[in-house]
């Protein structure tokens, strides 16, 4: 993604509304679907102001076990979530279901293929 991409994505971010249902700590697990022989799983933390922070845990086929941690931006346009991370060439654009207020299923806005498309559930964190 070339600068001007990258500022008109974070623009459109940071100038669209937060829906409050996605603000706090959520977690989720990929359970191997986006890498075949890696499982991701992560902590993210969606704040108020569309900021973001998610913290990767990767666990190979081989047992290694990496950690990274991510910033960026997220926001909500009408049944489509849009999240932008600073390791990303461009944001990811996702549709979304609310199973319960505490549990939202997630699936890829991509092109159609023959496998079924990436997805995922974020389960809400309760913090005592």
């Amino acid at each position: 993604m070339n600068e001007g991409e990258d500022k008109g994505i974070i623009q459109f971010i940071k100038s669209t509304e937060v829906d409050e249902r996605f603000v706090g700590v959520w977690s989720g697990t990929d359970h191997g679907k986006f890498f075949i022989g890696e499982t991701n799983s992560w902590i993210v933390t969606r704040k108020i102001d569309g900021t973001l922070t998610v913290n990767f845990k990767t666990i190979y086929t081989d047992d290694r076990v990496t950690y990274a941690e991510d910033k960026g931006f997220w926001c909500v346009k009408g049944d489509d979530y849009f999240e932008y991370r600073e390791s990303d060439e461009k944001a990811d654009h996702y549709t979304f279901l609310f199973l319960t207020k505490e549990s939202i299923h997630f699936i890829i806005n991509e092109e159609k293929t023959d496998e079924e498309p990436y997805n995922f559930i974020d389960n809400k964190v309760f913090l005592d």
